[in-house]
């Protein structure tokens, strides 16, 4: 029986042509590229019964934000009167937890811009502007700091139809969907949700008979509850260079030159994160702002900045090098275990001390990272997801993966770092 499922999900028409309630049934010991889509289309759009052709949109959206273009290519094959066809996705699937998209709340802007003669959606957040092609959704790289200027509307764009004139089923996002191009009865809508960015194409003659008069019905992907959850998906293998500009913005990224690095920094991996991975420069997550020296600032402690009964045992104010800052309090390197802390008076009952934040600055970076990399699911949750409390859990696991006993409360670390990342995890994404 598992067999034949997997030979069914492994074929678009089959698929198509299946009882959706009884691969639901048997998903869970299914396996393959099949089994991902189904689940992260039900996920995202519900369990809606819908037809044929509408089921392939959803599944042919789930694919194309998934990565797998042969499998939409697939789709597209089975049932060409899909009511609309996903161009391109660029957008957090459920149970993914990535740096980017993560179009939280107000603190991001989309645009249509010009480039080189080509067009180019900008989305615009604390950490600087990112650019795709208008065509395929790819990344793009921008050279120089100015503006770029808008990219306008076609009057067959004005003039086209909006999307919620005919009876879909689609999360809200969809309802308020623009139309940004129409050539030779195709217009292509700009999708924005708090979970991505979509270019969907509609087809003059598929929809000519399509229902209208209801417009978009979102009930269905804000209820849904499928038996089998999407598999989690987080970024694994080390540190790279490309990974921490992803993540913070490349204009929020520090490399120091092995020649510049601060006097007396001895340990090696230190040296090498600083020089080749990267020191990220800014991180926010609500009130809790990190903000590094200037590299020409990075330097031991001058004479009275720490007191030697807030020190640990066999730690002197010598072995310590200052990189930055929070709110609570200095940020400091151990010159010779590369250990990070921080100088806080957070959970001390006898002034300021010195707290150990994090083994090294793999791990430092690692968790802000990941606050940024969990911050959409916490804030702007699929139902499949469980709302904050339980993707906070999966960051807090993932966390303790990472370096186990960093992040127990009642332990200095743990109770600091509560501060940090209560963000993502106690707050809304407006701040309370």
């Amino acid at each position: 029986m598992i067999e034949e499922l997997d030979d069914v999900l492994a074929d678009p028409a089959r698929l198509l042509a299946a009882d959706r309630a009884a691969v639901r049934a048997g998903i869970a010991a299914a396996d393959g590229v099949g089994r991902e889509v189904f689940l992260q289309a039900e996920a995202i759009f519900g369990d809606a019964a819908v037809t044929p052709a509408e089921f392939a949109a959803w599944l042919h959206f789930a694919a194309k934000a998934t990565g797998h273009e042969e499998y939409a290519e697939g789709i597209a094959k089975a049932e060409p009167g899909m009511p609309w066809r996903t161009v391109w996705a660029w957008w957090r699937p459920v149970n993914w937890f990535v740096a980017h998209p993560s179009l939280n709340g107000d603190y991001h802007q989309v645009h249509r811009r010009l480039y080189e003669g080509r067009e180019l959606v900008e989305v615009v957040d604390w950490r600087g502007p990112l650019w795709l092609d208008a065509e395929t959704g790819r990344r793009v790289a921008v050279r120089g700091e100015g503006a770029l200027p808008d990219a306008g509307l076609s009057r067959e764009a004005l003039a086209a139809p909006d999307l919620h004139d005919w009876d879909l089923t689609a999360p809200e996002s969809w309802e308020s969907a623009a139309a940004v191009a129409v050539e030779g009865g195709r217009t292509r809508y700009l999708v924005q949700d708090t979970h991505g960015i979509a270019v969907i194409e509609t087809d003059s003659d598929v929809l000519r008979d399509w229902p209208r008069g209801e417009g978009i019905d979102s009930a269905s992907s804000e209820e849904a509850l499928p038996d089998a959850e999407p598999e989690l998906r987080r970024p694994a293998g080390p540190l790279t260079p490309a990974r921490v500009d992803d993540a913070f913005g490349e204009r929020y990224v520090v490399r120091i030159p092995g020649g510049d690095l601060p006097a007396g920094l001895e340990h090696p991996g230190t040296r090498r994160h600083l020089s080749d991975i990267g020191l990220p420069t800014v991180w926010v997550c609500h009130g809790a702002e990190y903000e590094a020296r200037p590299a020409g600032a990075i330097r031991p402690p001058a004479d009275g900045d720490l007191s030697e009964d807030g020190l640990p045992g066999g730690v002197s104010a010598s072995d310590l090098i200052g990189f930055g800052a929070f709110e609570h309090g200095e940020l400091y390197l151990h010159r010779h275990d590369g250990s990070v802390h921080i100088w806080t008076r957070v959970g001390s009952t006898r002034g300021k001390a010195l707290v150990p934040l994090a083994p090294d600055l793999d791990v430092f970076t690692r968790v802000l990272e990941a606050v940024y990399r969990y911050s959409n699911a916490c804030w702007h949750p699929y139902p499949v997801e469980g709302g904050q409390d339980a993707v906070a859990e999966l960051f807090l696991e993932e966390m303790d993966d990472l370096a186990p006993g960093l992040f127990d409360r009642g332990t200095p670390s743990g109770e600091m770092w509560s501060w940090l990342y209560a963000g993502i995890t106690e707050l809304g994404v407006d701040g309370f």
